[in-house]
């Protein structure tokens, strides 16, 4: 039985490269066949999970972050990759989506959104430091993978 394909892309984790990370999720995705729903789900989560890598995790420090979206029969699994300072997101509170916007407490929505918009969101440390990040689309291949 052969390898399911996958796709990687490694950048230097900047603000300026986040129209080269969408760019990559739209290639990936139509290369493993990802449906255009799944596809705009992704693009937005990958979007903010990397953008919280860059703010919060490097912060002033310059690193990589390392993207990897896999098809696993109709699933499709995006790997998220960095060298940060570990990150625990059960340490940020939940979004207060009662209160009006004026007057809510400012984070936590990026992470309620990457929760909401995949099957399976798990944040993980790297063995000798850094994190990943593992998301995950139910039924997001056209094609059968």
């Amino acid at each position: 039985m052969s390898a399911e394909p996958c796709l990687d892309l490694s950048v230097k984790a900047s603000l300026d490269n986040l129209q080269e990370i969408r760019s990559y999720i739209d290639r990936a995705g139509a290369s493993l066949g990802v449906s255009d729903s799944a596809l705009g789900d992704l693009r937005l989560v990958v979007d903010e999970a990397v953008t919280n890598v860059i703010i919060h995790g490097y912060g002033d420090l310059e690193g990589n972050v390392e993207i990897r979206m896999e098809a696993i029969g109709n699933s499709v699994i995006v790997r998220i990759r960095d060298r940060a300072e570990l990150f625990d997101p059960d340490q940020i509170d939940a979004p207060q989506l009662k209160t009006p916007l004026k007057d809510r407490p400012f984070g936590g929505m990026g992470i309620f959104l990457i929760k909401k918009m995949t099957d399976e969101a798990e944040f993980l440390p790297l063995p000798g430091g850094g994190n990943e990040i593992r998301l995950v689309k139910h039924g997001a291949i056209q094609n059968g993978g």
